[in-house]
């Protein structure tokens, strides 16, 4: 099967560079008729390159390629091959016969892409208002590259700017025949009504399972934004493929198209971003974007379940629970709601490389359902405190769903330095939870005896922390104490753990336990939060329902303190506690934080995984992921908000704390995935982040799931952002 991608361009890009040597040809023939033709232009690389292929628009029945030519120079600036080409005229043709000379010169160019040194999969083409029209037509419509043995599944993105022809019906019916477009519409498409749906995108768009991306620029306030390009949007959102709606701020439908390419014009910019993106190539930095902080991020799904990786095995994810780098690799790990089984298996999944599909790792046994938790160690001291040569090791923390009442086992799975997997039951508990849970991990030098260890917390009780340590003799590696360091009481689960000022920390649902290490290494409470007195107060504010589930999130430790501190959330609230005040300071209501920044008025916020995104001195930005309830006589007054009937709030935020000599802020940011519409894929839940461990690539990754209370098959997600 030909692949090759489309992106009909016929503008510029700006970014001019010193122009090194340039090959053009000219008049190339794709076709018999004297307008089948084309012009290619091309700087020497040493690897292969995207194409941009530039249709003119002009009504469907005028325009030329040498409008492009002054355009090439931008785009060739960026790495990419350009071509610009002609294509037959009405009256002499048909809408579909354009439609189809598009095709054929793509299809041309793919063929001879070793002529060029273009990657043949990297063909992108952009089109104006007619040439946009005709574009959208062949990423729609099969029709026009099945005879090329191609099919709009394999283009990798359509470009289109400011047309107002999605849907030919709908046009006809609120255009005015007495105004010039409207008379042009009509000459165009002709008064057979059978034949309208065949030349609308959208009718197109609607019948297919999958389609090319598709990136659609439209000029300010444009009326046909919401009658054309919003439905066709959303059809293509529904075949599973992306669909960018970018409103061209402060452009009309005159100056959206002769701005275009121009020195700092932001739809350029998008534009190439977005071609850049979907070639894995790296996303222009602005120099003014070089600073300390951390710059707005553009979201693209990375991996959205449910995937087929190259082996054909099926990646399937209800939630995606942690993100980590592991060896040069992106790991993650998921609960994977299996149909062909009817149940849960919990599954991790590696990216190997920005080129790389994901791919599955690990499948779990029938019974453990979901990974819980992630870390990746090194060992350099053995069990015996002698050095060994260093070895890295992945553990993936999972639960088990045993069943109200049953016994069940507490599982860890271990894949080794050479990449094999093994697995360790902890120990069983017979407590009336549904299920068992590894749900803490770290790894953790002793301070007295220097042996390395991973610590692993297991619940409900009689389970707890336990120690594991390097012993070439045990499954996989790993050696664990047959009975745990520290138990919680009842079904109180160890929810993470914390370094902070050479003393090892932890966390339960209600309370801060801290490790005095040493060959009987013990724990010792410091804080319960059921016995604070203000913790109480606030307790209060929240319905039993909540208050049961309420427990200490995000919990770390908190570097910009003069003295080692810990910081987490719980009860709607951020708070930073010093080892050894009788109770926690209360930082700042996260209520409050997401009342003033969107106007809502949340419930219920709980916090997932936090990550550092800048450490200088005591200066510090933080990223923490959350998910939001909202009252539901509160939703059921809104005209319009994504959510679901049960109260969680369908669009994904992030908190950003950030510290400045000692000042301590809250904001809130949303993960806006370019194309995505929460009500059809919703994001719902920010679980955890990750840098890429990738050379020379500067994203982060983001992992997420909807929210409790729901059928949450396939609703798993990982986010690339870019600056």
């Amino acid at each position: 099967m030909l692949r090759f991608c489309l992106v009909f361009l016929a503008f510029g890009v700006a970014w001019a560079q010193p122009r090194p040597v340039e090959i053009v040809e000219r008049d190339i023939a794709y076709g018999t008729h004297p307008r089948q033709v084309l012009d290619i232009s091309v700087r020497p690389l040493e690897t292969p390159k995207p194409a941009i292929v530039m249709i003119h628009g002009g009504g469907w029945q005028s325009g030329d390629k040498r409008s492009a030519a002054s355009k090439a120079s931008s785009f060739l600036s960026q790495g990419f091959a350009v071509a610009a080409m002609n294509y037959r005229l009405h009256p002499d043709v048909k809408p579909r016969d354009q439609a189809m000379d598009v095709a054929a010169a793509a299809v041309w160019i793919a063929k001879h892409a070793n002529r060029y040194g273009i990657d043949p999969r990297q063909i992108y083409l952009t089109g104006h208002e007619a040439g946009a029209h005709l574009a959208a037509l062949v990423g729609t419509d099969p029709a026009y590259l099945a005879p090329h043995g191609a099919r709009p599944s394999d283009l990798g993105g359509i470009i289109t700017l400011d047309t107002g022809v999605y849907d030919v019906p709908a046009q006809m019916k609120t255009t005015d025949e007495t105004t010039q477009y409207g008379r042009l519409i009509r000459q165009i498409f002709g008064s057979d009504t059978n034949l309208w749906p065949l030349l609308s995108p959208s009718f197109q768009a609607n019948k297919a399972s999958e389609l090319p991306p598709f990136f659609m620029a439209y000029s300010e306030g444009r009326a046909d934004l919401s009658s054309q390009a919003r439905p066709f949007a959303q059809a293509i959102r529904r075949s599973g493929s992306l669909a960018v709606l970018y409103e061209a701020t402060g452009r009309n439908q005159d100056n959206l198209f002769r701005m275009f390419g121009g020195e700092d014009d932001p739809t350029t910019e998008a534009v190439i971003n977005f071609v850049k993106r979907e070639a894995n190539l790296p996303v222009r930095i602005h120099d003014e974007d070089k600073d300390e902080s951390i710059p707005e991020l553009s979201w693209f799904f990375s991996y959205r379940a449910p995937q087929m990786d190259a082996d054909e095995r099926r990646l399937e994810a209800s939630e995606v629970t942690g993100l980590i780098t592991h060896d040069t690799s992106l790991f993650a790990g998921n609960s994977a709601r299996m149909k062909s089984e009817g149940m849960m298996q919990g599954q991790v999944i590696r990216l190997d490389g920005l080129e790389d599909r994901w791919s599955l790792d690990l499948q779990m046994p029938r019974g453990y359902s979901r990974v819980s938790s992630m870390l990746s160690a090194t060992f350099d001291v053995d069990g015996e405190g002698l050095p060994i040569e260093s070895r890295s090791y992945l553990f993936a923390g999972a639960a088990y769903d045993k069943g109200a009442g049953r016994p069940g086992p507490a599982g860890v799975f271990i894949r080794t330095p050479s990449g094999n997997w093994t697995k360790q039951d902890l120990g069983e508990t017979n407590q009336p939870s549904a299920y068992t849970e590894v749900h803490a991990m770290t790894s953790w030098r002793d301070q007295e005896t220097g042996i390395d260890q991973v610590l692993i917390g297991a619940s409900p009780s009689p389970l707890g922390i336990y120690r594991g340590v390097y012993d070439p003799s045990a499954p996989g590696g790993i050696q664990f104490d047959q009975t745990p360091e520290f138990t919680p009481e009842g079904e109180e689960r160890v929810m993470a753990f914390a370094a902070c000022g050479g003393i090892l920390y932890a966390a339960t649902q209600k309370e801060i336990v801290r490790r005095i290490d040493g060959k009987r290494p013990r724990w010792e409470v410091l804080l319960d939060l059921d016995e604070v007195a203000d913790f109480s107060s606030y307790a209060g504010e929240l319905d039993p329902y909540w208050l049961d589930a309420d427990e200490i999130r995000s919990f770390r430790c908190d570097p910009p303190s003069a003295q080692p501190s810990l910081a987490f959330s719980a009860l709607n609230h951020t708070w930073r506690y010093k080892p050894g005040d009788k109770e926690p300071k209360m930082e700042t209501s996260l209520l409050s934080v997401l009342e003033n920044a969107l106007g809502r008025e949340p419930h219920y916020i709980m916090t997932q995984d936090t990550m550092v995104m800048r450490n200088q001195g005591r200066d510090i930005e933080e990223w923490i992921g959350m998910e939001v309830y909202y009252d539901l006589d509160y939703l059921a007054s809104l005209p319009e908000f994504p959510f679901w009937g049960t109260g969680f709030g369908k669009d994904a935020f992030y908190l950003v704390r950030t510290v400045t000599r000692g000042q301590v802020s809250y904001r809130i940011e949303e993960l806006n995935i370019l194309g995505n519409d929460p009500y059809i894929r919703p994001l719902a839940r920010v679980r955890d982040f990750e840098r890429s461990p990738f050379e020379t690539d500067d994203a982060i990754y983001v992992a997420g799931y909807r929210p409790w209370f729901g059928d949450m098959t396939d609703t798993g997600w990982i986010a690339r952002g870019t600056r």
